[in-house]
């Protein structure tokens, strides 16, 4: 599996300049579907305050509790890569949470 958020040859996607989306889906393994619950919903507190971040959506699959769905909305690639500098998110990315990921980088109309 590539690390999230990287092409299968490990390297980082190309962003649209200036402000973008982020959208898509992810698996967790299923003996971590629950703890991804409790770090997303401390993921969405902290983005309320972080500059640069305009929006932050995620939701759990109503069928398929390893299934999660995403959308965020950032005003820049910096704001994006402060983001994902948080401590909890760089946590569970290390511990290997998330089976396959699938994420899209969209200019918004």
């Amino acid at each position: 599996m590539s690390k999230p958020g990287y092409d299968v040859m490990g390297n980082l996607p190309t962003y649209p300049e200036g402000e973008f989306c982020a959208v898509g889906s992810l698996h967790a393994h299923p003996q971590h579907a629950d703890a991804l619950v409790a770090i997303y919903k401390q993921t969405t507190k902290l983005a309320k305050s972080e500059p640069g971040v305009i929006y932050y959506c995620i939701s759990r699959d109503n069928n398929d509790p390893t299934l999660f769905y995403f959308f965020e909305r950032y005003a820049s690639q910096e704001a994006l890569e402060v983001h994902m500098r948080q401590e909890i998110l760089r946590n569970m990315l290390a511990k290997e949470y998330i089976k396959d990921m699938d994420v899209k980088f969209l200019k918004p109309l």
